[in-house]
């Protein structure tokens, strides 16, 4: 290590330090190196994957489907999950989890991500951070094919058996929107209130569009009834807090993706292959 002297030339050049290893250089090149890619998308690289959080009963979002002789999460949302890992250029490993456990797996750090048709409301934005919207569908009610006729407004549900997903903004729908219900059902499976729903034990179940429309389509004892709650604000990819290198890359994505129209892609494929599967 060169030192300059700092004072006149009476002061005595000091002696020679010990030589620094070139161990010190190479780490701060190392840490420049990872400041300028992103101290997150680092550790994915480092790792070769990025872990993803989804709940697979959301059909065409995620859900399970037989590929080649072997269940695999599959979904438009999976499609996209892909597309983040490969433009990472890593390995997705896929978690699939109940949708209310999400939220703390990904600030436990047991994920990386959560792509799981999740609305970023101001209440999850306090603990985890969200991508741009890359999708927007109406919020629709799901019935017994004999009871569509009759259940066809919100008013029609006064002291009805209201089923939704915990944690879900249809949880929200039902509390705010739906009136003096007989009963409101939160389960953590979409699944498990399908089956309240055709054993009688609720009336219908808030659920997006799509993803009623799947159940709908998949079992002729079901319908999507004429109500809707709207159109929820967007879905988007939820990250850990203070991972604005992830974000921004995950934005990079999504904005090829909607570009080059390849998410309305994604929709249709997930959307035939659920009806081809019967997902129930």
């Amino acid at each position: 290590m060169l030192i300059t002297a700092c004072g006149g030339q009476q002061e005595a050049a000091p002696e020679p330090e010990e030589p620094v290893e070139n161990g010190t250089t190479e780490e701060a090149s190392g840490e420049e190196a990872e400041e300028a890619l992103g101290a997150k998308i680092q550790e994915i690289q480092d790792e070769g994957k990025i872990v993803l959080g989804t709940a697979a009963d959301y059909p065409p979002y995620e859900f399970i489907a037989e590929i080649d002789g072997e269940l695999q999460v599959v979904g438009f949302d999976i499609d996209i999950a892909r597309e983040i890992a490969n433009d990472l250029g890593v390995e997705l490993e896929i978690r699939d989890m109940d949708f209310d456990g999400l939220l703390a797996a990904l600030v436990a750090g047991n994920i990386d991500f959560i792509v799981a048709g999740m609305v970023p409301t101001e209440e999850r934005r306090e603990s985890v951070d969200f991508s741009m919207p890359y999708y927007a569908a109406e919020q629709r009610f799901l019935v017994r094919a004999e009871d569509v006729d009759e259940l066809n407004t919100i008013d029609s549900l006064e002291g009805k058996r209201i089923g939704a997903q915990m944690s879900t903004v249809q949880e929200t729908i039902a509390e705010e929107m739906i009136e003096n219900p007989a009963e409101r059902r939160y389960l953590s499976r979409i699944n498990d209130l399908v089956m309240d729903l055709k054993s009688g034990r609720i009336d219908g179940i808030v659920l997006v569009g799509p993803v009623a429309s799947a159940y709908a389509s998949a079992d002729p004892d079901l319908e999507m009834s004429d109500i809707s709650f709207g159109q929820e604000d967007g879905v988007a990819i939820a990250v850990a807090k203070g991972n604005e290198d992830l974000v921004a890359a995950i934005d990079d994505t999504l904005q090829r993706l909607i570009d080059n129209d390849m998410i309305d892609e994604f929709i249709a494929e997930a959307t035939a292959l659920a009806d081809e599967q019967q997902v129930q």
